[in-house]
């Protein structure tokens, strides 16, 4: 008489295979997923970056101007003096030169990533991101300020608008 082998029947072999593969998938995933997040944070960090920039640009030359207003009383300037460019429409400003904002015709160009890791219009790489500023006069002393950063990530349009309300406080 023959005695049977034991062993592993071909449903206990499937059944392990799954549990294996479901412990191995899962954390995986995790990981993926992890990865994938930090990316996005990344990406909106830089963002939050670039428009608060834009801001401090906009809150920088009204400050020049008004040093300039004070040191030349005979001779004084506009108090959104060079930033007339981003009246009503979108425009550019490079915060690494002295170079005055740009109007962008339809859509702005990409910033540049400097060798010195840098953002700037002028030298570097093309990266993903775009930066525009809309400045809207609410009345004679107040304008609002609107920054809008805009990026592509795995085939998603992505944007983060920063508003911020400046007076003239001459």
């Amino acid at each position: 008489m023959i005695k049977p082998r034991s062993g592993f029947t071909l449903v206990e072999t499937l059944v392990a295979i799954a549990i294996l593969t479901i412990s191995i998938v899962g954390p995986y995933y995790s990981i993926y997923k992890a990865v994938q997040t930090t990316y996005i944070a990344r990406d909106k960090l830089i963002a939050t970056s670039l428009a608060q920039e834009g801001v401090e640009y906009v809150r920088n030359t009204r400050d020049s101007n008004y040093l300039y207003n004070i040191a030349n009383p005979g001779s004084p300037v506009n108090w959104m003096y060079t930033l007339t460019p981003c009246k009503g429409m979108k425009c550019t400003v490079d915060v690494t030169g002295y170079q005055p904002p740009t109007a962008c015709a339809t859509t702005c160009t990409p910033l540049n990533l400097t060798p010195s890791n840098l953002y700037s219009y002028s030298s570097g790489t093309v990266t993903r991101y775009t930066r525009s500023v809309i400045i809207t006069d609410v009345t004679p002393t107040e304008v609002v300020v609107v920054v809008t950063v805009s990026w592509k990530n795995a085939q998603v349009n992505n944007s983060l608008v920063v508003t911020e309300h400046l007076y003239n406080w001459l």
